[in-house]
């Protein structure tokens, strides 16, 4: 018999690691034959099309809409939320959605930060979280870099998130955390001995190195407007290494369009005919620039991880990243790539200039990263994690039914 898991996300649409996360898991569950995964996203924003919004009365009286849809070919069902504009809003339970969640055998919540859970305060069916990261490290770049009253707003929500994260992870069956930094996160709260490693599996035979392929550029993949990526240090990096090294590879920004301040950057130093904007792309797309590309560069302020970090890896990509958190979980420094300060423009243009320089130690880092991504970050070997906790809950749950 096969059993019936929702997978709930926020937003799922919006794209980035934690939809990457979600593909995972229902790729995983799907191909188990045991479990039949379905996808249920949950409002994220102030204008949420199926919400009730206090700013639009015509939506007053329709109340929470359920609305299905699909990404990519995946099915999924998302829920809106009473009066949207007001972020807690979105993180309580709302009752049409706990019927729906009562409704299958287990319900696996996978989201940025805890706080989406408490969505399930009612639900009685073993709970799982997985998450990339906590509430005040993951905006912090946000409200830093906001417009004051964008700023105000953001820091008067963070207490109020910071409660139902507390909440949420209580009530969780089981943390699973993304890396050694979120699982440190969550025991400051939990305690010692609780949560669990749970990093998001790469498929290791689509990201793969392809040796053939001529190294023609330095790569950066990922959501390039949000904050935290601090794609203007990468910027401000990248226009140090042409100085040092003016026939240095192009740079290409694989995304969303970073933000003004690193777009004006790129005019002040000049950069327009080498720093390459590709724009989004599709997850099918991705394994061939990676292999076509030098190095790897990620030069956030804060990550739970960062999914590209691992497929850059498993590509036989050296990465150079900030040590930003998670990234430390993924990369050993002077092994598989470089690590470097937070927001040092300097460090992250030398770590660049390193490899230019040297085609022997890109091939060597390479290769470890390769190495690691196998060993580590494969799907089979992510999935194990997973797929043992559930097999333990549901059996616990059904020794407790029949006592």
């Amino acid at each position: 018999m096969t059993l019936r898991v929702a997978l709930v996300t926020h937003d799922y649409q919006l794209g980035g690691g934690v939809s990457a996360m979600t593909n995972f898991l229902y790729r995983v569950l799907r191909e188990s034959g045991r479990f039949e995964p379905e996808i249920i996203s949950l409002a994220h924003s102030a204008s949420d099309s199926a919400s009730v919004r206090l700013r639009s009365p015509a939506t007053w009286r329709q109340g929470i809409q359920l609305v299905r849809g699909k990404c990519d070919g995946i099915p999924f069902v998302h829920f809106g939320a009473w009066f949207s504009e007001l972020e807690f809003q979105r993180y309580r339970p709302r009752a049409n959605l706990t019927e729906m969640l009562n409704g299958y055998d287990l319900v696996q919540f996978v989201v940025g930060a805890p706080p989406w859970m408490w969505a399930a305060a009612r639900v009685q069916r073993p709970k799982f979280l997985w998450t990339a990261t906590t509430t005040r490290p993951d905006r912090a770049s946000r409200i830093q870099k906001a417009r004051p009253l964008r700023r105000w707003w953001l820091w008067a929500m963070t207490p109020l998130a910071e409660q139902y994260e507390r909440g949420a992870l209580r009530i969780a069956s089981e943390v699973f955390a993304l890396s050694n930094y979120t699982l440190a996160s969550v025991r400051a709260v939990l305690g010692n001995g609780s949560g669990i490693l749970a990093a998001c599996g790469v498929d290791t035979n689509s990201f793969h190195p392809a040796p053939t392929q001529p190294k023609k550029f330095i790569l950066c993949v990922g959501r390039l407007d949000d904050p935290r990526k601090n794609i203007a240090l990468l910027v401000e990096a990248y226009a140090r290494l042409r100085r040092n090294v003016p026939n240095a590879p192009e740079l290409w920004l694989v995304g969303p369009q970073p933000p003004p301040e690193a777009m004006r950057l790129i005019q002040k130093h000049g950069l327009t005919e080498t720093v390459r904007l590709q724009g989004p792309r599709k997850p099918a797309e991705l394994p061939r620039i990676y292999q076509s590309a030098l190095c790897f560069v990620l030069s956030s302020d804060e990550e739970g991880l960062g999914i590209v970090l691992l497929e850059a890896m498993a590509c036989g990509l050296p990465v150079v990243s900030t040590a930003c958190g998670g990234s430390e979980t993924a990369i050993e420094h002077d092994r598989t790539g470089f690590l470097v300060p937070v927001g040092d423009a300097k460090a992250l243009s030398d770590a660049m200039g390193r490899l230019i320089a040297s085609p022997s130690l890109c091939e060597r880092l390479g290769q470890e990263a390769r190495k690691v991504a196998l060993e580590r970050f494969s799907v089979g070997e992510a999935a194990r994690v997973f797929l043992e906790k559930y097999e333990q809950a549901l059996s616990a749950a059904q020794r407790f039914n029949r006592g």
